[in-house]
């Protein structure tokens, strides 16, 4: 039976679809080897099923966008991101790794302070349901 796998191992892979010209990870590079746009997926938390550990989680990923390009550039970029991943729920589209079965926006778009030079960041916290491949 499949294990549950890293949200990550399903998120990243949707995204990277549905952005080929973006850099889509979870980690951020060195300043010589950054590269814009850029989506960063996060865990920060969450909780597996009681019923189900093995076949359900919820983990809270944060999503961040960032631009080198302006604010509006990130925004629209987090808000795409987004709503790729609440079609992938409504598709219950598989990765290798499994597949979302619910979403919910814990915290919406929200502007930080940039950490790198002449860049904008767009972040949001999102609850999401994954399951093991079928």
């Amino acid at each position: 039976m499949p294990k549950l796998a890293r949200v990550q191992k399903i998120v990243l892979p949707i995204l990277r679809e549905a952005f080929p010209d973006v850099k889509v990870g979870s980690w951020i590079e060195d300043v010589d080897d950054r590269e814009y746009p850029m989506l960063n997926v996060r865990r920060l938390g969450g909780r597996r099923d009681k019923s189900h550990p093995d076949k359900l989680a919820h983990p809270i990923i944060e999503l961040t966008a960032y631009s080198d390009e302006g604010l509006l550039e990130a925004e629209n970029l987090y808000e795409e991101a987004l709503e790729e991943l609440y079609e992938a729920v409504r598709l219950q589209k598989q990765t290798p790794a499994g597949y979302l079965v619910s979403i919910n926006e814990n915290m919406g778009a929200y502007q930080f302070s940039s950490l790198f030079q002449d860049s904008w960041r767009i972040q949001g916290l999102i609850q999401l349901g994954i399951r093991p491949p079928r």
